[in-house]
């Protein structure tokens, strides 16, 4: 169960990630500071200020813990502004055979999943506004984007600043001056050491002992990252193509169910499951965060713990 289904949804939803990513806040993009990597993240994230729209296709290579291997590829477009969007469709396949597609599109109106793999063969599902909300706020608050709806770093930071600055988190990172290259493209290599100390029990801390990354100079974009522990590469990353300023018709986000009307994701029980696991999940570890909050306050000035949005 967990090769056919559970390690492939994770990555489905991580399509480009290695790991959790956060929202770079765009006042960072104003203090770069004196690192040469922190710099470069701001120059990353002020280039991504001005990107309304971009389509990626992006492939990806995973070699999970028992030796299990798994590859994605797939294009994903987002539209941003008022009529935000985003549309994703990949296949991923497995060192044994496995293989499958999977097509989304997330707008104003909800998630719609097209969904075909070798367990539960062909799913067209549909997550309505207010649990796409939900989820939303779990993900902020567990810091997690591995279900539907939860915010995509690659959609929510399309160059990879928000991913560049998270593996910042754990790695100490300095710039390759041997090499400015990644075959036609110029730009700068980084390497980055696993930095001693992390906390195990973090859930986003990585297998690797070192990463390395490329930015493209032209547009700052992320192109490739590669994990590795010892010799061993663990995960990578490539961004086959990368434009911005693409001409994306809102009308055009949208799923193909291949004749199938989509289902409340609440009748589909694999699913529904995760998602109802986590929101309890997000409710209590927003209990504890209210109860730490408010320990340290006068009792006039506490507040009680937030809810999620569909319980406000």
């Amino acid at each position: 169960m967990k090769r056919t289904i559970d390690a492939p949804r994770l990555f489905l939803w991580l399509l480009h990630g290695v790991t959790v990513a956060q929202q770079v806040a765009p006042e960072a993009a104003g203090k770069p500071g004196g690192d040469p990597v922190e710099a470069m993240v701001a120059a990353m994230a002020a280039a991504e200020q001005k990107v309304t729209s971009v389509q990626l296709e992006l492939r990806t290579k995973m070699m999970l813990v028992d030796g299990f291997e798994m590859s994605t590829r797939g294009v994903l477009r987002v539209l941003r502004g008022t009529q935000s969007a985003v549309h994703t469709v990949f296949e991923f396949a497995s060192g044994d055979g496995i293989r499958g597609r999977v097509e989304s599109a997330q707008t104003a109106d909800g998630i719609l999943i097209h969904e075909d793999d070798p367990l539960f063969g062909e799913v067209f599902l549909r997550i309505p506004p207010k649990v796409v909300a939900d989820l939303e706020w779990a993900g902020r608050v567990l810091r997690l984007d591995h279900l539907p709806g939860m915010a995509d770093p690659r959609a929510e930071s399309p160059l990879g600043a928000a991913m560049v600055a998270e593996l910042r988190r754990h790695f100490t990172f300095v710039v390759d001056k041997t090499r400015d290259r990644r075959g036609n493209d110029v730009g700068t290599w980084l390497l980055g050491s696993r930095k001693p100390g992390l906390d195990d029990d973090d859930p986003a801390l990585p297998l690797a002992d070192r990463v390395a990354l490329f930015v493209r100079e032209s547009d700052q974009a992320l192109l490739e990252v590669v994990h590795r522990r010892g010799e061993q590469v663990l995960q990578q990353l490539e961004v086959v193509a990368l434009v911005t300023g693409v001409d994306l018709p809102a009308g055009g986000f949208t799923v193909d169910g291949r004749g199938q009307k989509p289902r409340e994701v609440q009748q589909f029980a694999p699913l529904w499951e995760q998602i109802e696991a986590v929101l309890q999940q997000a409710e209590a570890r927003s209990e504890q965060l209210a109860e730490e909050r408010n320990a340290k306050l006068p009792p006039e000035q506490r507040v009680p713990a937030e809810l999620r949005p569909s319980r406000r």
